[in-house]
């Protein structure tokens, strides 16, 4: 027969272990820069722990920042890495691989943005631009954020959205011949921002 005594202190030893790990679900935060890839590349004993800790902290900073609808990629595409790699779908590596990639892009994206001296969202319609390669995106960029300077409540207000639309679809016109092309790029732009701002 086991000891009684030595049952309770084994069972007390039990739930006191369960009630720590419990209690240790917190998360280590980092910043997007230089110094998280560094971190990102050493070695580690939990590399399972880092992965989360990393893709909560770009959710978090995206959160935080929820005026800049460029970081809405980014946590999108965290979160997609994360699923997979709980879903074993991506090795640990792979997966630290990937979110290496994500911050090194925001790095770039912040220092490319600091070159041209536009806030979050005039950088959103630049690089939404060119990825559609748009010639002249500096100048049309210019002219979408008049437009949205011009419609200020375009979040609360039908009018100015219709307003701002059609403006920026005849700011792509200018450079864009092809009409349907033009209006799945304005389209494509205000979804982005629709889910940006959670409208």
């Amino acid at each position: 027969m086991v000891d009684r005594e030595f049952q309770r202190k084994t069972n007390e030893l039990i739930q006191e272990k369960i009630g720590m790990e419990n209690l240790q679900q917190t998360y280590e935060f980092f910043e997007i820069n230089e110094n998280t890839i560094k971190k990102i590349k050493e070695n580690q004993s939990n590399y399972n722990t880092r992965v989360i800790n990393l893709v909560k902290s770009i959710e978090k900073i995206a959160e935080e920042n929820s005026d800049d609808p460029f970081l809405i990629g980014l946590r999108e595409r965290a979160i997609l890495v994360e699923e997979r790699y709980e879903d074993r779908q991506i090795s640990t590596h792979e997966a630290l691989e990937e979110i290496k990639n994500i911050c090194e892009d925001d790095i770039k994206r912040k220092k490319e943005q600091a070159e041209k001296g536009f806030d979050g969202l005039t950088f959103f319609i630049y690089r939404t631009l060119l990825d559609k390669d748009i010639k002249n995106a500096d100048e049309i960029t210019k002219q979408i954020k008049a437009e949205f300077i011009n419609n200020p409540n375009w979040m609360t207000s039908e009018k100015e959205m219709r307003d701002l639309r059609r403006g920026t679809y005849y700011a792509v016109l200018n450079e864009e011949d092809d009409i349907d092309k033009a209006a799945a790029i304005v389209e494509d732009l205000f979804n982005h921002l629709f889910i940006a701002y959670n409208l």
